[in-house]
């Protein structure tokens, strides 16, 4: 079993939704580099539209709990059709500000790729990752993590351009740090 830090980590549903929707706002607020959303743009999304995101079929989503509060969330989004189900997307890690560099991140990355594999049909986990955000970088290496491309020019923040990279881990015969 996995040391949580005390944490604990269980599926998110729409019931969750005022606490990601602060969590959220919160990331985009004070994390702007790491995200694409704007937090402008968000503020106008409604506690229905993120219980709505919460509640889709295809996506899995986990938040990391510190007693009640509610201290990170990732994401699983399942790719659909036949043909691309093996691999999926983790997605929108957050951690709030009061609980940074306190393992959040590793426990939850650690949680959705055991999630993945225990699904048994996804061979490939994919992720993307503004240019510049060094400590979501560190984290994904250490999960062995590879490149296989960067997009010129992807996101548009504070005047000026920054690419993204594509990241990839294969499920295959790895065992999760």
């Amino acid at each position: 079993m996995r040391d949580t830090g005390g944490f604990h980590i269980r599926p998110l549903g729409a019931a969750d939704a005022a606490a990601y929707r602060a969590l959220r706002l919160e990331n985009l607020r004070d994390f702007q580099f790491a995200h694409g959303p704007a937090y402008e743009d968000a503020l106008a999304q409604s506690e229905t539209w993120h219980a709505d995101r919460l509640a889709r079929p295809d996506y899995a989503w986990f938040g990391s709990f510190d007693g009640d509060v509610l201290a990170g969330v990732i994401c699983l989004c399942a790719k659909k059709g036949s043909r691309l189900h093996h691999s999926a997307m983790l997605s929108s890690l957050m951690v709030a500000r009061s609980h940074q560099r306190a393992g959040v991140g590793r426990l939850l990355t650690a949680h959705i790729i055991d999630h993945a594999r225990s699904l048994g049909h996804v061979r490939r986990l994919t992720l993307k990752l503004i240019d510049g955000n060094t400590p979501a970088r560190r984290l994904y290496d250490a999960f062995g993590f590879q490149s296989f491309g960067v997009e010129p020019d992807a996101i548009y923040h504070e005047g000026g351009y920054r690419a993204l990279h594509h990241l990839h881990l294969s499920l295959v015969s790895q065992a999760t740090p």
